[in-house]
């Protein structure tokens, strides 16, 4: 029982490390390209909601997909913390559902 609750703690770590660290981690466009600093509308793309769920998307399956190709399993660890993205996941795509109503 006690395992099984330090799992879920790491896995939880893990998936708030992951969203806290593509919210934070936003680079500028280089300052070198005009059109990547005009807005969105103005170069005729749609600008996408929500962009830092989107990223935080993006980067949480890619941390999956790493995870998924790991060698080891650290004794349940590593599929404890695919779970915990997982849930990470339909948590940001029920955020973006919820944005739709």
């Amino acid at each position: 029982m006690k395992k099984a609750l330090t799992v879920i703690l790491i896995g939880f770590m893990v998936t708030g490390f992951l969203i806290t660290s593509s919210l934070f981690a936003q680079t500028p466009p280089p300052a070198s390209n005009p059109t990547a600093q005009a807005p969105m509308k103005e170069r005729g793309e749609n600008p996408e909601r929500h962009p830092e769920i989107h990223r935080a998307l993006r980067k949480l399956r890619a941390a999956k997909e790493d995870l998924e190709k790991a060698a080891h399993d650290y004794a349940g660890h590593r599929v404890a913390a695919i779970q915990a993205i997982d849930q990470g996941i339909k948590e940001l795509e029920a955020a973006l559902q919820s944005d739709k109503k």
